[in-house]
């Protein structure tokens, strides 16, 4: 099982920039870049947050896909 990552999408979407998401989630940019390129995943509690800042759920940000 893989997770598909969604959160440019819903970056773009929101049309908030990337440097005020991490500003508003307590993180560096760089961290947030690590996030969207899907080499980590954020903490849960960062994850509803992120969810909360795009009008998304944490569902929408990181979908499971079949994949090997």
């Amino acid at each position: 099982m893989k997770w598909k990552n969604n959160i440019d999408l819903y970056v773009e979407k929101s049309g908030r920039s990337k440097k005020f998401i991490a500003k508003q989630l307590g993180i560096s940019a760089n961290q947030f870049l690590a996030w969207r390129q899907g080499k980590y995943f954020p903490p849960v509690d960062k994850a509803i947050l992120l969810g909360e800042l795009l009008d998304c759920t944490v569902y929408d940000l990181f979908e499971r896909t079949d994949e090997e």
